[in-house]
């Protein structure tokens, strides 16, 4: 089993004011809105579920290493048929949106983009990226109109966990308000536009299969997104001298029947640079540590990333109901001779992680 991450490196050498903005971008996202839970199975909806739309007038519109983000506004809370069983708000960490697919137009394309398609976890009141520095513009290409289009699914985790937020009344419909903040930023962090979007979600008195979930697999591994993600960035002379980190707390979640190793590798050979130049590998490590709850590690050493395969952590484990968490340390390093010697810019390299039963 495994999975596969991405780090960015960004080397700013100085500040630059901006250029006035003649030519024009709209950003815009349309969805449904609505949907309904009808089994512990979950909820996946169809592919276009949301989308997000780019408008461009002018010929001049080039935004390069763009990111789009989303954000959960206020606690999920019911707005029709009263309190849920438990009284307490639907958890933030059961919803995802996945990437399905764009409008066809080989300037603006996923793959090109870079965006993921593996589900993206969304968090309480924190920017999740759903694209991270963009490796496509979003660029008029020299027509004065352009149109651009991204889709996307909202998924709902299936589990026995849905019982917490059904009525107490046998005969009675939920409904829950979803409110999040969908955000376009510059390569530089600039807003360059948002969206509210409240979606509604109905949870009926009862839900059907409910012999069909909460198995659990002998073993899983999962990456959360900002650790699927993660950006170490120099920007100070202090950056240059004493090295950058991105501590991300309970990034990996393990559920194993039996000890095990997580082992981690690189999958390119040096870190390379958006219009050329490269960083080798030594500059990045990275160091896994205990998250919350059950915790059984043996060894957790410091890894300095090669592409050859190094135990980043061996843990024990006698139950693979009792999920265990780590938190992730990535760490940059660069010498003087590094320093001189590199180009100002965004060097990126993937990972993989795996997980290996004992």
């Amino acid at each position: 089993m495994w999975q596969r991450t991405k780090i960015v490196l960004l080397l700013i050498w100085g500040l630059f004011s901006a250029m006035p903005l003649v030519a024009q971008l709209r950003f815009s996202v349309w969805s449904d809105n609505y949907f309904e839970v009808t089994s512990y199975l979950g909820k996946t909806t169809p592919d276009r579920f949301n989308i997000f739309q780019f408008d461009l007038n002018g010929l001049n519109v080039n935004e390069k290493n763009w990111s789009l983000a989303v954000r959960l506004l206020a606690p999920i809370r019911t707005i029709a048929g009263g309190k849920n069983r438990s009284g307490n708000t639907f958890p933030v960490d059961k919803i995802s949106l996945r990437w399905t697919g764009d409008n066809n137009d080989a300037n603006f394309r996923l793959d090109g983009i870079g965006a993921s398609r593996t589900p993206i976890i969304l968090q309480n009141s924190n920017d999740v990226l759903l694209i991270n520095r963009a490796k496509q513009p979003i660029s008029s290409n020299g027509n004065y109109y352009l149109q651009y289009q991204l889709y996307s699914a909202l998924t709902i985790a299936q589990g026995k966990y849905l019982d917490d937020y059904l009525s107490p009344d046998q005969y009675t419909y939920l409904k829950y308000r979803i409110p999040l903040l969908f955000t376009l930023y510059s390569e530089s962090g600039k807003v360059l536009g948002t969206q509210e979007i409240n979606y509604e979600m109905q949870l009926p008195p009862r839900l059907t299969d409910g012999g069909m979930v909460d198995m659990e697999p002998d073993y899983s591994l999962e990456v959360a997104a900002e650790a699927a993600n993660a950006t170490l960035q120099f920007s100070t002379q202090k950056d240059y001298i004493q090295g950058v980190s991105s501590l991300v707390a309970n990034a990996i979640r393990v559920n194993s029947i039996t000890d095990y190793e997580l082992r981690v590798k690189s999958v390119d050979s040096e870190l390379v640079r958006n219009g050329g130049g490269t960083l080798p590998l030594s500059v990045l490590s990275l160091q896994l540590t205990a998250g919350t709850g059950l915790n059984r590690i043996k060894s957790n050493p410091k890894v300095f990333l090669t592409t050859q395969e190094q135990v980043a952590v061996s843990a024990a484990s006698m139950d693979k109901k009792q999920a265990q968490t780590f938190n992730v340390e990535y760490k940059a390093n660069l010498t003087a001779d590094q320093v001189s010697a590199s180009k100002s810019g965004s060097y990126s390299v993937s990972l993989l992680y795996l997980l290996i039963p004992q």
